[in-house]
């Protein structure tokens, strides 16, 4: 990679519910391995009501014996700016490669990560009651938005991210769509427009 070019993965699992099984993931050897052979610069890790318990598990020297830096902070008010670093572009002083989002599998965090251009794996929290998050990655995978990553295999998903392109999101209108040119939702916009 040259100089001064980054690559971030952005680790949340949300702000609620902690997901320890995820933090400890991507902190352990095989994970940290996974990143330094793709290049990943930085590690950045949102860890909910988890973070001493994340400051316990995670290794030192990560930077000299990966070449990772890990940065971790319980919550933000709003992620866009983590989800940028995952993404590729220029800021002022830096120049980003497309890196990875590994979210819990909470329609709010997947729809707000899809809104960049990263790739994104989805891990379900299975702890949780009812297991939504898992009907929910299931179906977006099957859909192409993102990877369906699962505990114990968090690694394979990411490096699994790196040779798929995924669906842009928001998705298009299906073929026979109302949505479509000339369909009904045109039609309603014709007879009652916005007022201004």
């Amino acid at each position: 990679m040259p100089p001064g070019l980054t690559r971030t993965a952005f680790v949340t699992i949300g702000a609620t519910a902690g997901f320890r099984p995820l933090l400890q993931e991507v902190v352990s050897d095989k994970f940290l391995r996974v990143l330094q052979t793709l290049n990943f610069t930085n590690l950045v890790v949102q860890c909910g009501p988890d973070l001493e318990y994340f400051n316990t598990v995670r290794p030192s020297n990560v930077q000299k014996s990966y070449g990772v830096e890990i940065t971790a902070f319980s919550y933000a008010p709003d992620l866009k700016k983590y989800f940028l670093q995952a993404s590729p572009g220029n800021d002022q002083d830096e120049e980003r490669e497309c890196g990875v989002i590994i979210s819990h599998a909470g329609s709010g965090s997947i729809i707000e990560a899809l809104e960049f251009d990263s790739k994104l794996v989805a891990v379900p929290n299975s702890e949780l009651m009812d297991n939504h998050q898992l009907e929910i990655a299931e179906e977006m995978d099957s859909q192409g938005f993102l990877i369906h990553g699962t505990l114990g295999s968090v690694t394979e998903a990411v490096e699994k991210a790196q040779t798929t392109t995924p669906r842009k999101w928001p998705p298009g209108p299906s073929p026979g769509s109302a949505y479509q040119e000339g369909g009904l939702w045109e039609a309603i916009n014709e007879l009652m427009p916005r007022s201004s």
